[in-house]
């Protein structure tokens, strides 16, 4: 074995996490059949962000309750003909009694209301959609040239037909002379996912009505045909297998669009698998868990990075803690933002005894950048396996220091904690860094670090002792560039598209240090970000998907 046993994430009990390409599709079968398995939907936040109102718990968008939503902004009605000061108030309502419907933004109003209706149909699910805009007294159509597969599911579900609709195509008969009496009607645009069309964005415009109106024909298993190659979406739902990995929602639960290995219709692929429509890149705001949609854009902004100093107060505390009995533990930015964390075992009986390093290049020369924390506690993972190595990750509670801001280090960039295993992938590349050794074991006394790639289907390397959901590999084909022994709870960070840092892995297990074919093995973080949360508080490290 290259490395030792047990590995630690440094983790400060305040960190807060960071957030933040046109594929070369396969037009024949786009779709990854292995990742259909795992059934994601909107509400699988390892693969999209949650709703303003929803929170991420175990993989799974949930509702907040109310009191959680920003209190400032724009009050709204619910079809309960309740007030909420806020459309994710209402929505957070909404979502745990599905009833209580948006209506109109504003206070509620006793004439006020919305409508939708289908006419000139041969079932009550089919015909030509019409609307009553709540400030309007008369129904108007909506415009053909507006409508797509994104409205009529919405239309659909507000309709109560669950799994959305079918088509906007249908055999419908209006009047001979309704052509000739309506000069009128609305253009509507939606997200998608809003559960009424009242929640849409609607214009009214004078238009050649001969263009065409809005129809749609809802899913019902009356309706519904599947064939052989048809794509069978989560809900229930059969769509044509052409329709999967085209960037729209035809499913109406987005399953259709989660796991893509290409994009069609030109529409734009996340690196996380996700097809989304080709005006979502560059519209100012990040829909790829990646955010690599907001790459090379005009206006686009990148984080900022703060200047390192240290106070006399801190170089006296470093000369305080220096006691012969005590054991150090070093802490070090490396070249890309990533912490270092060396521990060659953990006794969280004994954590008082540990200081931590930062700012520490050179353990020969110690530069006048570093100082030393001290630990609170630590924390061991209740699963941990030290013949398997599984769940191979502790976390360090740090010492407040007097009149220290929380979370603050001195000397160091703490990178981020990732919170969906689909943010990088196979071939990215991340940096590893560590004190270990050299292949022919000798010291070394400044800080090394190396660029390595994601190594998929790491079965084939270590049979039988490699975890895929709980393990990430990571090396070079010719073994140059390794963790070794003594680099044990080391960084592998990696950089998105938008130049933010994540701790991808924790440097674990490996066998024949430096050689092809043995890649080093990492604690996969992404895996732990629940586990993470419930010790430190989900609010404290996640900004997005809370």
């Amino acid at each position: 074995m290259k490395l030792i046993h047990t590995v630690l994430l440094f983790l400060c009990f305040h960190l807060n996490l960071c957030v933040s390409s046109t594929s070369d599709p396969s037009q024949e079968d786009p779709v990854d059949s292995k990742c259909l398995l795992k059934k994601y939907t909107h509400l699988s936040c390892t693969k999209v962000f949650c709703q303003p109102w929803q929170k991420c718990i175990d993989g799974t968008c949930t509702c907040k309750l109310p009191y959680q939503c920003p209190k400032n902004g724009t009050s709204v009605c619910s079809t309960n003909g309740k007030s909420y000061l806020t459309y994710c108030h209402q929505k957070s309502f909404e979502c745990l009694r599905p009833g209580a419907k948006f209506l109109n933004q504003g206070t509620c109003t006793a004439e006020g209301k919305f409508n939708v209706s289908l006419s000139y149909g041969n079932t009550d699910s089919e015909g030509i959609v019409e609307v009553k805009l709540v400030d309007q007294k008369e129904k108007m159509f909506i415009c053909k040239r507006s409508w797509s597969m994104t409205e009529a599911n919405v239309a659909c579900v507000d309709l109560g037909f669950q799994q959305g609709a079918l088509s906007t195509q249908g055999r419908f008969y209006p009047p001979t002379d309704l052509h000739i009496n309506t000069t009128e009607c609305l253009h509507v645009q939606c997200r998608g996912l809003e559960t009424s069309l009242a929640e849409c964005t609607f214009t009214k415009k004078r238009t050649k009505i001969y263009q065409g109106l809005a129809g749609v024909v809802c899913y019902t298993q009356d309706t519904a045909s599947p064939t052989d190659r048809s794509f069978q979406c989560v809900n229930g739902k059969s769509i044509a297998w052409e329709k999967a990995c085209n960037g729209v929602n035809d499913c109406g639960d987005q399953s259709d669009e989660l796991c893509c290995k290409g994009c069609r219709d030109q529409s734009f692929l996340c690196k996380s698998g996700v097809c989304i429509p080709s005006q979502y890149k560059c519209n100012g705001e990040v829909d790829c868990l990646t955010g690599e949609d907001e790459v090379g854009c005009e206006g686009a902004r990148l984080p900022e990075t703060q200047g390192l100093s240290r106070s006399t107060q801190e170089e006296k505390e470093i000369e305080e803690l220096l006691t012969p009995d005590m054991d150090v533990v070093s802490i070090s930015p490396d070249p890309h933002r990533g912490l270092l964390l060396d521990l060659n075992f953990v006794r969280p009986s004994k954590a008082h005894h540990y200081g931590i390093w930062t700012g520490l290049v050179n353990r020969v020369k110690y530069n006048t950048a570093s100082a030393i924390e001290k630990v609170q506690k630590i924390i061991v993972h209740e699963n941990y396996n030290g013949s398997t190595y599984q769940n191979d990750i502790a976390l360090i509670e740090m010492k407040k220091k007097a009149n220290q801001k929380e979370c603050h280090i001195s000397n160091s960039i703490p990178a981020c904690v990732p919170w969906s295993p689909y943010l990088f992938q196979p071939n990215n590349r991340c940096i590893v860094s560590g004190w270990g050794r050299e292949k022919d074991n000798q010291k070394v006394f400044s800080l090394k670090w190396g660029e390595v790639k994601l190594i998929g289907n790491c079965s084939k390397f270590y049979s039988n002792r490699y975890y895929e959901e709980e393990m990430q590999c990571a090396g070079t084909e010719d073994g140059s560039i390794d963790a070794c022994k003594g680099d044990s709870g080391g960084p592998l960070v990696c950089m998105d598209a938008n130049n933010v840092t994540y701790v991808w892995g924790i440097v674990s297990w490996g066998e024949n240090c430096g050689k092809p074919e043995f890649p080093g093995v990492y604690t996969k973080v992404a895996n732990y970000f629940d586990w993470i949360s419930y010790h430190v508080g989900r609010s404290l490290i996640s900004q997005y998907n809370v």
